[in-house]
């Protein structure tokens, strides 16, 4: 999980575990088209898996689920 990866350099990191191998779980906050077209190219580029969690890290609950 990289937090604050929909956009800039958090998303810049999450591409380049990607591009580690790694599944990727961006998590952030922003527009939901934004974000939506964020992990299809991740996908894609480096064949992993990656999905959006949009949880606040500062909310247990919202962590747990």
């Amino acid at each position: 999980m990289v937090t604050g990866s929909t956009s800039g350099i958090g998303l810049a990191y999450a591409r380049a575990f990607a591009g580690a191998g790694a599944n990727i779980v961006i998590n952030g906050m922003g527009a939901p088209a934004d974000i939506e077209r964020s992990a299809p190219p991740i996908e894609s580029d480096f064949k992993v898996k990656a999905i959006h969690s949009p949880a606040d890290m500062t909310k247990p609950t919202e962590i747990a689920a």
